[in-house]
Formats: C-alpha cells, structure tokens, sequence
C-alpha cells in the first residue's frame, strides 16, 4: 500500500504547487489574496468530495489514502482562513464584525470548527477508542461539505457555472454511496 500513500500525497501537493506557481507568473491574477482564498477553497472542496468517492469503488479505495486526503482538506481550509485573516491584516476588530455580520463567514467558521473532531480523531488510535462513535463523528464530514456549499454559493457573485459543476458531482457520488449501500 506504499503506492497509496504515495499517489495520494501527489494529489495533494499538485495544487499548492499549481496555485503557487499560478500567483506569481500569471499575469490575469489582479488580487493574490482573492485568487488564494478561492483557490484554496475549491481544493479543499475537491478533496471532500473525494474523500467521500473513495469507498464506492474498491479500484479507488485501493488507490487512494482517505485519511491523508482528509486531513489535506482541512490544511487547505486553514490556509483557506489563514489567507482570509491575513488579507484582513490580521486585525481582530474587523475579523470579528465578519463574524458578527456576514453570513458566509460564520457558515465557513462553523464547517471549520466542525473539521476539527475530525482531525483530532482522525488517527488509528482513536478509531479504536471511539468504536462505532468513530463512524459518527465522521458522518460530519456530509455537514461540513453542505455548510461549505453554502458558504461558496454565498460568495458567488457572478458566474455559477463551477457552484452548479460540483453541486452536481456531489448529488451524483451522493446518489451512487446510496444505491452501492444498498447493495452491500
């Protein structure tokens, strides 16, 4: 299962090298921050809804790493706040009136201190500990994916065209966890 690691760790590391690389030699990047945040976003998305993919085909279970690409997720989603806090200038007051006042800054807050059970339990040792609690702690991660949908459909201004792309594909992996559970 060595490749498993390795081709999950590939997955992960292609994006922040990508994004890295997109903001200082793209020249249609007007706002670093914005660009950053976005991108950032759309990863740890991608990785969610990968992560619940992975169990319904056993040819991808055997591929990929769902913990590694978990955890990746929430790094990306504290870089994702990280990003935000310091395109704020890391002033508190402002930080706060977002939270206070705008919705879909709460919402992310909110799938962000959800993640953290996740993370925290996340390890061998506490699946074995938890037992079948472990499962329901982890059934958080359909919650964090729904809030992280809002707070992106929240933010859209203009173009839905990529909101719209991965509503689909989540309803779609949704649709087929449902019709493989039943068969198992």
């Amino acid at each position: 299962m060595h490749y498993q690691k390795s081709i999950s760790l590939i997955i992960v590391i292609s994006p922040i090298l990508f994004i890295i690389i997109n903001t200082f030699f793209n020249d249609d990047i007007v706002n670093p921050f914005s660009y950053l945040i976005s991108s950032t976003g759309f990863v740890s998305l991608s990785l969610l809804l990968t992560v619940i993919f992975i169990p319904i085909f056993d040819a991808v279970k055997q591929l990929l790493n769902r913990r590694i690409l978990g955890l990746s997720a929430f790094f990306y989603t504290s870089i994702h706040l990280l990003i935000y806090i310091v395109d704020n200038n890391i002033y508190f007051k402002y930080l706060i009136s977002d939270i206070l006042s705008l919705l879909y800054i709460q919402i992310g807050y909110v799938a962000f201190l959800l993640f953290l059970p996740l993370v925290f339990t996340s390890t061998a040792a506490a699946m074995a500990i938890l037992k079948v609690n472990w499962f329901k702690i982890h059934r958080l991660i359909y919650f964090i994916i729904a809030l992280s949908f809002i707070h992106y459909y929240l933010t859209i201004k203009a173009d839905y065209f990529i909101f719209t792309f991965y509503l689909i594909l989540s309803l779609l992996i949704l649709l087929l966890k449902k019709k493989v559970s039943r068969y198992e």
